[in-house]
């Protein structure tokens, strides 16, 4: 009875949570559902700690459209994280992508990225807010170098079921093109991250998501993409 009113208590918060977002991106903007496109994006990360408080990182992600038919991106991301106390993490981080346009002509980008996350642990909840500066080049872009700004903020819950433990979580990464001076993109996750245990200290885990990415153009109007997304984790 007991478990039952938790896991009835961390449903009711998650989609409560995931209804607010998605309607406050309906109010900030309509949806153009004509134009919408299914999309499959895999992540992947291998970590390792170095003592208590830093975490080296490799982190590639490859992404299908046109419903998950075509193969258009691929990123790579490295990095350091450090985790001054129980509070506060930051990651230095470089990225790698090569992006396929419509047209088929493909663009390059080199990006270097500062993250600060504050976040406070309540029970069985957990709260965080991760912000990320963005210096990026892009070939062909207007400018040599474009910044942008993101905020994530984010409620993740340690479920547990039948002995088992879980975790699911609610998100939403805002973009700010500096460029632009604009909102230019937001993208509002619901998903869950399972351990698959523990075997001479490697801990392998398993995610899926779903999102929905909005996305604004140049004219000003917003297109959006549905994305059922995987990652595999694996920590040393």
């Amino acid at each position: 009875m007991r478990i039952h009113k938790q896991i009835q208590k961390w449903i009711v918060g998650c989609i409560g949570l995931w209804s607010a977002l998605f309607f406050l991106q309906l109010l900030h903007h309509p949806i153009a559902w004509a134009r919408d496109d299914f999309q499959h994006w895999s992540k992947y990360e291998i970590s390792k700690g170095l003592g208590s408080q830093f975490e080296i990182f490799y982190n590639p992600e490859f992404r299908l459209r046109d419903d998950a038919s075509d193969f258009f991106y691929h990123e790579h991301r490295q990095g350091l994280k450090w985790k001054p106390s129980k509070f506060l993490n930051f990651s230095f981080n470089y990225l790698f992508a090569r992006n396929q346009g419509k047209s088929g002509q493909p663009k390059w980008e080199h990006r270097g990225e500062l993250d600060v996350t504050p976040n406070i642990s309540l029970g069985r909840w957990n709260f965080s807010v991760r912000g990320r500066v963005e210096l990026r080049q892009i070939q062909g872009s207007s400018g040599e170098e474009e910044w942008r700004f993101r905020i994530k903020p984010g409620i993740s819950y340690h479920a547990e079921l039948f002995g088992y433990h879980f975790k699911p979580y609610v998100e939403n990464d805002l973009f700010y093109e500096l460029e632009r001076d604009a909102w230019n993109q937001n993208r509002v996750y619901i998903g869950a991250s399972f351990p698959l245990g523990e075997a001479k200290g490697i801990r392998p885990s398993i995610g899926f998501y779903y999102m929905l990415q909005s996305q604004r153009s140049v004219r000003e109007d917003w297109n959006s993409n549905h994305i059922f997304g995987t990652k595999f984790s694996v920590k040393l």
